[in-house]
């Protein structure tokens, strides 16, 4: 499938390449002369001008390559209409006091985590990755992790979101639905309901951070879309969350954070999903036998991991070096173990939370279980410190220095995507001949 098939297979891409180059144009766009002449805002003439080319689009829906122009063009207006309309006070009620609120429920669990023990960099580590706290993480450390392309497991990410949904899922009782049938429906309907609650009260809790946001709006899309009984593609929940953020909130295409989150979920919905049934073969098709789990062990928390973060990476390269000026060279060796040890961190940081909380009512069971998993987070900070700041010691471990503009940003993403397209055909034509020559052999 080329280019083409591909946007054509999946249209509300295009509307959304044109909305974000709508709200790029309008937001460095100065108001026309002609227009300040007869008093005119270009809000006003956008609003004109879309509700225009959705009547023609309406009239003309027959004649199809029209009424695409005509539709295109009004998204186009719609990205210059949204950037340069008033800025959206979006005001929710008694958003003061869940504020407030929320404030002060971050600050009782920080608590929780220097009662039990927890201090210096332990504690700001997990603050930082469990509760959006920043502010006791030193210096030399956040050099560290800049230095070693991990910065960004102290910004709350849709890395961190999808630890906590993984773990929801993982307690869904599926022996309980399977016994209950008659009940398996509604049982499973309160569970999907009780897992969206939990992700949207933790993005409360924290901050609704665009990166953050961006994931649950996933996340709940998914989700929803699965309990209707169908299978929809990573590529149009991403393209439908990104419209939906960017209706609400158009300032946000300019935020670091969200453009990272979505580069980041982008390269790994296009390059992963694919390398990955190329490259991995299935364990079961593997003689002998006991090699089978062995290498799909190896498989699974190795490769597919260094496999994901190459990916990852492309996506975000150009943005790393356009905003913080730095490449880290050893980030697939970063990522060998850190994804391991951050959802094992996460789980047992969010274990001590919850016993924390318990300990009133269970003071005996919740002190055990608290005892033993206290070490348990220390143990895992400290190895995940030793072996970053072993990382960052290597020679050429990053090169500092860069200085590019978006113009250059934009031609690399060009140029990655144009070596991309090359190797899928040339992988393709060369599957073709391959073919054709074991055809003409038989």
């Amino acid at each position: 499938m080329n280019i083409t098939e591909y946007l054509q297979s999946h249209p509300l891409l295009r509307l959304i390449a044109v909305l974000i180059t709508g709200i790029a144009v309008g937001h460095g766009m100065q108001t026309p002369q002609f227009l300040l002449q007869h008093g005119i805002s270009v809000t006003t003439a956008c609003c004109y001008a879309l509700l225009a080319s959705l009547l023609i689009s309406a009239l003309l829906r027959r004649h199809c390559r029209v009424a695409s122009i005509a539709l295109l063009s009004a998204t186009f207006l719609l990205g210059i209409f949204l950037i340069k309309s008033e800025r959206h006070t979006y005001t929710v009620p008694f958003a003061p006091q869940i504020e407030q609120f929320m404030e002060e429920s971050r600050a009782e669990l920080s608590a929780i985590y220097q009662t039990q023990g927890l201090s210096d960099d332990e504690y700001a580590i997990v603050a930082a990755m469990t509760l959006g706290e920043r502010q006791r993480v030193s210096t030399q450390l956040r050099e560290i992790y800049s230095i070693t392309g991990a910065s960004h497991l102290f910004a709350l990410s849709g890395l961190h979101l999808g630890i906590i949904y993984m773990m929801l899922t993982l307690l869904q009782p599926k022996l309980l639905l399977f016994k209950l049938r008659r009940l398996r429906r509604p049982l499973l309907m309160l569970f999907v309901v009780l897992q969206i609650v939990t992700i949207w009260a933790y993005v409360l809790l924290v901050g609704c951070h665009a990166s953050l946001m961006r994931a649950a709006v996933m996340l709940t899309t998914y989700t929803i879309a699965r309990q209707m009984s169908r299978h929809p593609e990573n590529i149009s929940v991403l393209a439908f969350t990104c419209a939906l953020l960017l209706a609400i909130y158009p300032e946000w295409l300019f935020d670091v954070g969200f453009q990272m989150s979505f580069m980041a979920v982008l390269s790994i919905t296009l390059l992963y999903i694919p390398l990955r049934n190329k490259l991995f073969t299935d364990p079961s098709a593997l003689r002998p036998e006991f090699l089978q789990p062995l290498w799909k062990f190896f498989q699974t928390f190795f490769l597919q991991m260094l496999l994901l973060s190459f990916c990852a990476q492309i996506g975000v390269a150009p943005l790393i070096a356009l905003y913080f000026g730095r490449f880290s060279c050893y980030f697939l060796l970063t990522n060998l173990l850190v994804p391991i040890l951050t959802t094992l961190t996460i789980y047992l940081s969010l274990s001590i939370l919850l016993f924390g909380l318990l300990s009133t009512w269970m003071p005996a069971l919740c002190g055990s279980l608290l005892s033993w998993l206290v070490p348990c987070v220390i143990a895992c900070v400290k190895t995940f410190n030793g072996y970053l700041t072993g990382i960052a010691s290597l020679p050429y471990s990053s090169i500092d220095g860069i200085h590019i503009n978006v113009i250059q940003t934009f031609l690399i993403y060009i140029i990655v995507f144009c070596s991309c397209m090359l190797a899928y055909h040339l992988h393709h034509g060369w599957r073709r001949r391959l073919n054709r020559v074991q055809a003409d052999n038989k």
